[in-house]
């Protein structure tokens, strides 16, 4: 069964990011030919994975998921990034974990028109 877009959130620790208008999670894997001269056809295996999340939300004052990524990217510091398909739950039904680092953040603030804030997230490590 679909679910609203609305639900699914990123947050930073159990601090769910302000007024997050999108996110996108990429998980992939690096692919290893292990093809022989013998083959006509290529062949892979699945190596390393890797878990990248982007994220954009109106600017906030205040907003305490946003504080932690602006100190975590100053300190070079890693923060425990969830990704949650209920956001709003209790106990949501699907969470991943991972640490992850703040591999890029910018603020856009328009004439006319709301300030948003647009973060990228590399994990690093185990996703649970």
């Amino acid at each position: 069964m679909a679910i609203d877009g609305n639900e699914i959130g990123i947050l930073i620790g159990s601090d769910l990011i302000g007024s997050q208008k999108g996110a996108t999670i990429t998980r992939s894997a690096e692919m290893l030919d292990v093809s022989t001269k013998a083959d006509d056809d290529a062949s892979f295996l699945p190596g390393k994975r890797t878990m990248n999340v982007e994220a954009n939300a109106f600017y906030v004052t205040g907003d305490t998921a946003y504080g932690a990524l602006v100190t975590a990217y100053e300190a070079g510091s890693s923060v425990t990034l969830v990704w949650s398909d209920d956001a709003n739950a209790v106990s949501p039904g699907t969470v991943k974990t991972a640490s992850a680092y703040v591999s890029n953040m910018s603020v856009d603030a328009p004439a006319h028109g709301p300030a948003e804030i647009s973060i990228s997230l590399q994990a690093s490590g185990n996703i649970t």
